[in-house]
This record gives structure tokens, C-alpha cells and sequence, in this order.
């Protein structure tokens, strides 16, 4: 596909209908929710790490970001000129930050409800988290309006909301990554679009830095959870979670970074290059909070994961041959294994320490 942001100063366009549509039901603003074992949580011993929760606390407290996302005079114009192309991938956009948002603040809004008895300085953060998630979904929401659209949100109502129990170490170390991947894709885009301008074709983008801090903040609180439990800092057994959830999450990221590839294109980023941009910042992020990080300046790193893209792409085409579906699974099964193996040999690479743990 061509440069799409060009489409827009190239083509004329009719205002599309005015009147405000419903998100269809299969649409990604259906998220999932997930929650895990409460008693731990709430056990979490928070003197080991009292002056880090102290600052954090502090720092969301002070709500950096109360007057920040407010819609200015560039939202008031009509956005019915963008071209069908490039909108829905904004509105693609869209439906996914606003699933995220959504979802997080009824996370964390709920946690912060049943820890109020238990764990306050936890419930409390909780809280200021839900804050913050529910003013980045308000804005979304806002968003939406530009575009004639009105998200449905009955995933909200508590009878629809279907939960996925985590084990402990896990929703945290995913929660952690979570934030932290949010906030280096957000600073990213933004300081990308800083210096190219010509690219930003809507102003949401340019909260994305206000957006990255509050992202980060999040993380910091994670990250004072994870320093104050030794089963998820220190030993050997907390290095190889570290590890797995590091590479799992650098994967997965670097995976579908073709599935938005037009979404990139449309502000002027490579896909690829972009996606190894995030994973490298976000590398060097985590280290003030875990015990190990990723060796991702080896070439041999991208060079195993593109190896994984070339297999997923293989069994997509034999997915949609004619072959009798036994004949597909048989001609799978060698890259699926080969997937396996590539995921083994990445767990075996080289990590690096980091320096504030032994």
C-alpha cells in the first residue's frame, strides 16, 4: 500500500453520515478482564520496599495530568475528510486503546475495592490507577464522537464481564510489562511525530507524551510490588519467570508488529523497525525493576523471531488451502515444532544482569 498520509491532502471526500453508529458485538472493544489471588495480594509486605511506595504514591497523588487531557481547537473541525482507509485504521485504533482502558480501570477500580480492608497503601494505588485509566478512556471515548461513532460498553455490566484467573506471579509480571509496554509505545509515536509533524494527522497523538508518563507511573507501582517480593525478584527461579514473561512479551510484540503495519505506514514509521525501536526502550526500562533484561542488541535476537514470522506465515497459507483439514494439521506439525524449538534457543540466549541486583 501506498503512503497513506498522503491520501488525505490528495483526495476529496463527501461528509460521511452524521448520525452516530453503534460498535457492532464482535468488535475489539470486547476485552477480556482478568484478576488473580486476592490473599496474596493483599499479604504483600509493604515496609520491604516503604520509601519506593512512598514515591510512587506521591507521584499519583500529585496527578501530573489532571489539565492535560483536555480536547482543544484542533478537535474543532470535521473529520469526515479523512478517506475510508486511513479512518478505519484510526478507528481501529481506537476500539483497541479503548478496550485497554476500559478494562484497566475496572481492574484496578475492583482491586482497589477488595483490598480496602487488607492492604490500604495498595488499595490506594489502585485507585489512583483506576483514575487515571478511566480519564484515558473518557478522552478515547470522546474520540470516537469525531468519527460518528458511539462504542457500545455493555462489556462493562458485571454480568457480561467473563474473568480469567491468573496465577499470582503472572498477572503481576504481565500487568507490569503491560504498563511499561504502553508508556514506550506511547513516548515513541510521540516523539516520532514531534519530529515529523506532517504525519500526525489527527491531534489525539499529541497526548501520547502526558499518555506515556501516566503509563509509566503504573509501572512504577508494579515495579515497587515486584522489588518488595522476593519470589519475583531475586533467586534463580525469579530470573527464569523474568526471563520467559520478557520473552514472551518481546514476541508477541514483534509478531504482529505486520498485522498494523498500515497503521504504521500511516504516520510514517516502518513496521519493523519501529517494533525493534519499542522493544529495545522498553529493554532498558525494566531494568531499575527486575533482575535480568534481554540480550536484544545480538542480531541473532530479530533474526530468530523473523525466523518465527516465516513459519506463522507458512501455516496462514496452508490454513487457507484446499487441502482436507487432516493434510493442513500434517503439513503444520513441522512448523510448529520448528516454532517451539526457535522459543527454546531464544530462553537459552545470554541475559544480562542488571545492576541493582546481585
Amino acid at each position: 500500500m501506498k503512503d497513506l498520509s498522503k491520501k488525505i491532502n490528495t483526495v476529496n471526500f463527501e461528509a460521511s453520515d452524521p448520525i452516530t453508529k453503534v460498535l457492532a458485538k464482535e468488535t475489539s472493544i470486547f476485552p477480556r478482564f482478568y484478576t488473580t489471588n486476592l490473599r496474596k495480594m493483599s499479604k504483600i509486605d509493604i515496609s520491604v520496599c516503604q520509601e519506593a511506595f512512598n514515591t510512587v504514591i506521591g507521584e499519583l497523588k500529585n496527578d501530573h495530568s489532571k489539565k492535560k487531557f483536555i480536547r482543544n481547537e484542533e478537535f474543532n473541525q470535521s473529520w469526515d475528510q479523512i478517506p475510508g482507509e486511513v479512518r478505519n485504521l484510526i478507528i481501529e485504533l481506537l476500539e483497541r486503546f479503548c478496550a485497554s482502558e476500559y478494562s484497566g480501570f475496572i481492574l484496578y477500580k475492583e482491586l482497589s475495592h477488595q483490598l480496602q480492608e487488607t492492604n490500604s497503601i495498595l488499595s490506594e494505588g489502585f485507585s489512583l490507577m483506576s483514575r487515571d485509566e478511566a480519564r484515558h478512556a473518557g478522552f478515547l471515548n470522546q474520540a470516537f464522537l469525531d468519527f460518528h461513532i458511539k462504542p457500545c460498553l455493555d462489556f462493562l455490566k458485571k454480568g457480561n464481564r467473563k474473568y480469567t484467573l491468573l496465577p499470582f506471579s503472572w498477572f503481576i509480571y504481565t500487568t507490569y510489562l503491560s504498563e511499561r509496554i504502553s508508556s514506550c509505545y506511547y513516548i515513541t509515536v510521540f516523539e516520532h511525530l514531534e519530529a515529523y509533524p506532517e504525519y500526525s494527522i489527527y491531534p489525539l497523538f499529541k497526548f501520547y507524551k502526558a499518555w506515556s508518563e501516566d503509563e509509566n507511573r503504573h509501572g512504577d507501582f508494579f515495579g515497587a510490588i515486584i522489588k518488595s517480593q522476593s519470589q519475583l525478584s531475586d533467586g534463580l527461579k525469579a530470573r527464569l519467570s523474568c526471563k520467559f514473561f520478557l520473552l514472551l512479551s518481546f514476541s508477541m510484540m514483534y509478531l504482529k508488529y505486520k498485522h498494523h503495519s498500515e497503521f504504521y505506514m500511516l504516520l510514517g514509521l516502518d513496521a519493523r523497525e519501529y517494533s525493534i525501536l519499542v522493544i529495545k526502550k522498553l529493554n532498558k526500562t525494566i531494568k531499575k525493576d527486575l533482575p535480568i533484561s534481554l540480550d536484544v542488541e545480538n542480531p541473532d535476537f530479530f533474526q530468530k523471531l523473523d525466523n518465527c514470522i516465516l513459519h506463522i506465515a507458512e501455516n496462514e497459507r496452508i490454513n487457507v488451502s484446499s487441502q482436507h483439514k487432516l493434510f493442513q494439521i500434517i503439513r503444520k506439525i513441522p512448523h510448529y515444532f520448528s516454532l517451539v524449538f526457535i522459543f527454546i534457543s531464544l530462553l537459552c540466549m545470554k541475559s544480562n544482569n542488571t545492576n541493582n541486583w546481585t
